[in-house]
């Protein structure tokens, strides 16, 4: 007699085109009923191109049918809930895995001002270190900091095929609205020019073969930012926080973000830890203290690395050469290093599907 289980372990073995996980893994599958031979999958798929969809349905059709037992599959689909307010957010949906690009990470904060920017450069640079081909995509369009931190500039070029070329620093493929933009020129834009814009840098680019594209997300978690995680499969989200209270209570909305759209948080870093005295080697607790452990012990989700608040951290990246790549020596440098070693752990360990949600049957 077929059971539950021998579904699931069947389901385990399918993977969406062009997405890093199977459906078990990706929280596709809300229900399974299974009652004398007659089997109905129901399933909610995250943002996903219809052939993709119609492919992976085909293939849970063939594969559960193929099972002792079955007489009949029925899969019945429930599309993702929409975030409120995010007008025509479905027309964004549309766009799926970057040819290319292997896995794609976002890097978020629930706030402003916890150097979610510094993190997500310096992380960038840390996996070159590991031999990844990595892209870099500033998708802060109202204070992009790449230009400055990278020491990057001049306008991306537009190939014969009418294609937008990332500008190349340090080894990096990168692309931000800072390119575009004069120095003193402000981003006074509405939602819909934002979420066009990015998505043009996501479709429009030039990307080429990649192992990792890092998307710097804009601090927050509204519905401008729930609707950029949506735009392609994302391999994972990192999310930043500082160790103050007042951080780390709105770390919570980072992980209900990338919850929503069945994306695994790979880990939390704590920027600004401590600050160590360079003379004397005190250490200062100056914004508090074991607020991302907290955090990550109340979340289940692993604390990647404590970066301490050293000057060389702000004049590397004030200089356009960032520590990771002007003091590869720095015990800072080598901590990157170690957090970005961690991150493509998780994503082997999540690709594995290590992490199974329960299924409802």
């Amino acid at each position: 007699m077929i059971t539950i289980d021998d579904i699931r372990e069947r389901l385990s073995e399918i993977r969406p085109p062009g997405f890093p996980r199977d459906v078990i893994a990706l929280g596709m599958v809300r229900g399974i009923d299974a009652h004398d031979g007659a089997v109905t999958i129901h399933l909610e798929p995250p943002a996903m191109p219809a052939p993709s969809l119609d492919a992976t349905v085909a293939d849970i059709r063939r594969a559960v049918g193929a099972l002792e037992g079955v007489k009949d599959v029925t899969v019945r689909v429930q599309p993702a809930a929409q975030p409120q307010g995010a007008t025509g957010a479905a027309a964004f949906n549309e766009l799926g895995p970057l040819p290319g690009v292997r896995d794609i990470i976002a890097v978020a904060s629930a706030k402003g001002g916890v150097g979610k920017s510094t993190v997500a450069t310096n992380l960038a640079l840390a996996l070159t270190h590991l031999g990844q081909r990595v892209g870099l995509l500033d998708c802060d369009v109202y204070g992009p900091s790449l230009p400055i931190m990278l020491g990057v500039s001049g306008r991306p070029q537009v190939a014969d095929n009418k294609r937008i070329l990332p500008l190349e620093k340090y080894g990096l493929r990168l692309m931000s609205i800072g390119f575009f933009l004069e120095d003193d020129s402000p981003v006074i834009w509405r939602g819909p020019l934002v979420m066009g814009l990015v998505r043009q840098f996501l479709k429009d680019v030039e990307w080429g073969e990649l192992d990792v594209l890092l998307i710097d997300l804009p601090p927050g978690t509204g519905d401008a930012q729930l609707t950029l995680v949506q735009q392609v499969p994302l391999a994972g989200g990192v999310v930043v926080t500082t160790p103050q209270e007042v951080a780390t209570l709105d770390v919570g909305r980072g992980i209900a973000m990338f919850q929503q759209v069945n994306t695994p948080v790979l880990g939390i870093v704590e920027n600004m830890s401590y600050y160590q005295c360079p003379k004397c080697g005190k250490r200062e607790d100056l914004f508090g203290s074991g607020g991302g452990a907290r955090i990550a012990a109340h979340y289940d989700v692993p604390l990647l690395g404590q970066i301490p608040l050293v000057p060389e951290v702000r004049s590397a990246g004030d200089a356009g050469k960032p520590i990771v790549i002007e003091r590869p020596d720095h015990p800072v440098s080598k901590l990157f290093v170690d957090i970005a070693a961690k991150v493509l752990a998780a994503i082997e360990a999540e690709r594995a599907g290590t992490a199974a949600p329960t299924i409802i049957g």
